[in-house]
């Protein structure tokens, strides 16, 4: 059984659960690869096991790592 499930959409217009299912990953990273890079499209990374979720965002940041930000504003 794959690890990752992987819920894609255009944003405002979810169809909702199953219908938003693309297909299922054994890592987070080959997940990543096989969305597709639209500035509408958003998705959500879901852990099988445990039904959360991982990594989500708009399909455009999707190779963005939010690491590299601070709040602290140096």
């Amino acid at each position: 059984m794959k690890s990752y499930l992987v819920f894609t959409y255009y944003v405002g217009r979810p169809l909702g659960g199953a219908k938003d299912y693309l297909d299922a990953f054994d890592s987070v990273e080959e997940a990543l690869e096989n969305i597709l890079d639209e500035p509408n499209r958003y998705y959500q990374i879901v852990d099988a096991e445990t039904m959360e979720v991982v990594k989500e965002g708009l399909a455009r940041f999707k190779d963005f790592s939010a690491g590299g930000f601070s709040a602290s504003g140096s």
